[in-house]
């Protein structure tokens, strides 16, 4: 850097005989600029190490560029890998990407006064919001797209997996399996695609004249599993179909703790594939989807309530189609 003042646009412009407005405007990408002053002025820029004040942009313009993600659990891989397949299509298109935490599942309104106070241009969900959250976001123009999940009765853009299916498809390979006292550990009940799981599941198992019993079906109401995996354990279930990955990598390390064989006495699925973008200690049996097409899809979304934000416009849903990976656990 050749300057160590604080680096404005007017310096930008004195050093190339240029309009304050020309350097901003070519900073920002805009039409009317040629390519050759926008190639000058970014070069110029970096060289005198100028750092783009987005507050204040965000006040001039009325966008701060930023993107809010949101979700509830910091811990589970699921969430950063799609944060970052979010962060990599938002980046060309000049916008930043912020996380928030929810909890238990529900985006709430006490998790929106840090995200409207940062003036972001929109919200990516992962968990489903009430509806005072979405007329709170309505009331300030912010476009709200919930990803995983989906709710009909809920007026917003949405972008989800076949949960059921999902549960369907490991429901019949584990009865081909052999298993036939399954278990299944979900999500707080309140969560709408821990429950469409469970029916998938249910429908499976009903096909095959099976059923699985009231009390092999838990449903998380505190942060530790293992208190759930002892219930279905006393039991005697010789499967569990987990809400996610996560929480089948726990039981699978649980059982082992307590000698029980995976996948010999007890087999293990999960649901979101992470082996497909990261390395398990373990190969998964897990449902699978195509991630990629998943954010693109609610990329999309998002830019087109962004671009037009005065139009009204009915909800979009799209469902995408699942697959089952069978790994060693089961």
């Amino acid at each position: 850097m050749e300057s160590k003042h604080h680096v404005r646009l007017a310096d930008i412009a004195e050093t190339l005989g240029l309009t304050a407005n020309t350097v901003s405007r070519a900073l920002r990408d805009k039409s009317d600029i040629g390519a050759e002053t926008k190639a000058l002025v970014k070069e110029t820029a970096e060289r005198l190490g100028y750092i783009p004040n987005s507050i204040a942009a965000s006040l001039r313009y009325g966008s701060s560029r930023t993107i809010a993600i949101v979700f509830d659990n910091l811990k589970n891989p699921y969430f950063m890998i799609m944060a970052d397949k979010i962060h990599q299509r938002l980046q060309p298109r000049g916008y930043a990407s912020m996380i928030f935490a929810g909890e238990n599942g529900k985006l709430e309104t006490n998790v929106l006064p840090p995200i409207v106070s940062r003036k972001v241009d929109a919200i990516v969900t992962f968990l489903e919001p009430s509806q005072a959250v979405l007329d709170c976001l309505s009331d300030n123009g912010v476009p709200i797209v919930l990803v995983g999940r989906r709710n009909a009765a809920l007026p917003l853009d949405s972008v989800a997996t076949d949960d059921a299916k999902g549960g369907y498809e490991i429901g019949r390979l584990l009865f081909e399996r052999g298993a036939r006292t399954i278990g299944y550990i979900g999500a707080p009940e309140e969560v709408e695609c821990s429950r469409r799981r469970l029916d998938g599941l249910r429908r499976s198992l009903e096909e095959q004249g099976q059923s699985i019993r009231p009390e092999n079906i838990r449903f998380m109401k505190t942060p530790f599993l293992k208190d759930d995996l002892d219930v279905l354990v006393e039991n005697g279930v010789d499967a569990i179909f987990c809400f996610n990955d996560m929480m089948a990598l726990e039981c699978h390390a649980l059982l082992r703790e307590r000698g029980i064989r995976v996948p010999d006495t007890i087999r293990i699925a999960g649901f979101d594939d992470l082996q497909k973008d990261i390395i398990l200690p373990v190969r998964l049996t897990t449902v699978t989807s195509d991630k990629d097409a998943i954010i693109d899809a609610a990329v999309g979304m998002l830019m087109r309530r962004i671009e037009h934000r005065d139009a009204a416009g009915d909800p979009r849903f799209v469902d995408f189609d699942i697959a089952v990976v069978r790994g060693e656990t089961t």
